[in-house]
């Protein structure tokens, strides 16, 4: 029979990696399999992972990526299920569930308050099933640069995005035109953290956000193997008042897609914000197919990011090309969150810092 428990990542690694290659059909590099699981300052020493054993053999896998969080003036441990994997010759077996559980059971037992991720549609109905809940969809705003290289990558055909990317660019669009005139902060670019980004001093103290320490940060942004980051930083009379980190990613050698992956106003400033979004847009622009970001629409970061030429995935045609990010949440620990609710998408300032793939 198949035994679920814990075995150590490094001893492991090299059979997770075959595991990987196996359930999805694409290489994870070592290089990403270290960043990820070893090297996140929040792991201490040789970390334990959940998996599924048949004889000896790994044929389920159950990986979480550690992060601390904010719960107003609080810090908790949070974790964020990823790369899950069941061989698919043992697949409708059962081991998904009996992986969460345990690791649910495991993670409280390691003093963590709270999971959360944005499973794809295969796997939500199983995460629901176990305790998580909807706590929003991640509405992607874009900005679409080349029509013909975004719709050739989305079809999957070249000749059909070239005609199609046409027409897009001749349709006259409501809110086109934007506004890339700047209020008055002063732009600086830099490739890594720098001291004046103290942690989280920039955040407001209500809410749950990532605590962005300088160990992680600089994990997250400077030392990811496949990922370029450069940070976006606004200042106002020497002192910062805002940031963004933007990258660009190439997929499939088709599209050239540049993200603000992450950013933080000083009292959600809109002024700064519009400011950051105008200097990363002129960043971008020249080099991507599209942008990308996501914004919390009661910030009013939303609104600003549509004055600037930016579209809504939730609106027709767009909803028929680009999918939203489901966003799910479950409370592990009770007496760490107390009485705060985490299923209130209020609650959440979520970019795409949160995600493992951005």
């Amino acid at each position: 029979m198949t035994e679920i428990r814990l075995v150590k990542y490094r001893d492991t690694k090299e059979e997770f990696l075959d595991l990987f290659r196996a359930a999805f059909g694409q290489e994870m590099s070592s290089g990403l399999w270290d960043w990820k699981y070893i090297e996140n300052p929040l792991v201490v020493g040789d970390p334990d992972l959940v998996v599924a054993l048949d004889g000896g053999k790994v044929v389920g896998a159950r990986p979480f990526l550690l992060a601390e969080m904010w719960i107003n003036d609080r810090k908790v441990k949070a974790a964020q299920p990823c790369d899950t994997m069941v061989h698919p010759k043992y697949r409708g077996q059962g081991l998904f569930g009996r992986m969460n559980q345990f690791a649910i059971d495991y993670f409280e037992g390691q003093g963590c308050a709270l999971f959360y991720n944005f499973p794809n549609s295969m796997s939500r109905l199983g995460y629901l099933g176990q305790g998580w809940r909807l706590v929003s969809s991640m509405e992607s705003l874009f900005h679409v640069l080349n029509a013909r290289n975004v719709i050739s990558y989305r079809v999957n055909s070249r000749l059909l995005g070239l005609a199609l990317g046409s027409v897009y660019n001749m349709v006259p669009r409501a809110g086109r035109k934007e506004s890339l005139s700047l209020t008055g902060f002063r732009m600086g670019i830099s490739d890594h953290f720098t001291p004046e980004l103290k942690e989280d001093s920039l955040r407001e103290n209500w809410g749950i956000d990532l605590v962005r320490s300088e160990a992680y940060m600089k994990w997250r942004f400077e030392q990811h193997p496949e990922h370029k980051y450069t940070y976006v930083i606004a200042k106002e009379r020497d002192e910062v008042k805002g940031y963004a980190v933007i990258s660009i990613q190439e997929q499939d050698e088709r599209l050239r897609h540049g993200m603000i992956v992450d950013y933080l106003v000083k009292d959600n400033s809109i002024d700064c914000f519009h400011d950051l979004m105008t200097e990363c847009i002129q960043q971008l622009k020249k080099k991507c197919d599209i942008i990308s970001a996501w914004a919390s629409p009661h910030s009013g970061f939303t609104d600003e990011l549509i004055k600037n030429g930016f579209k809504t995935s939730s609106k027709f045609p767009y909803n028929r090309v680009f999918q939203e990010a489901q966003f799910v949440a479950r409370e592990v620990n009770t007496q760490a969150i107390g009485s705060f609710d985490i299923y209130d998408k209020d609650n959440w300032r979520v970019t795409r810092a949160y995600a493992d793939f951005a």
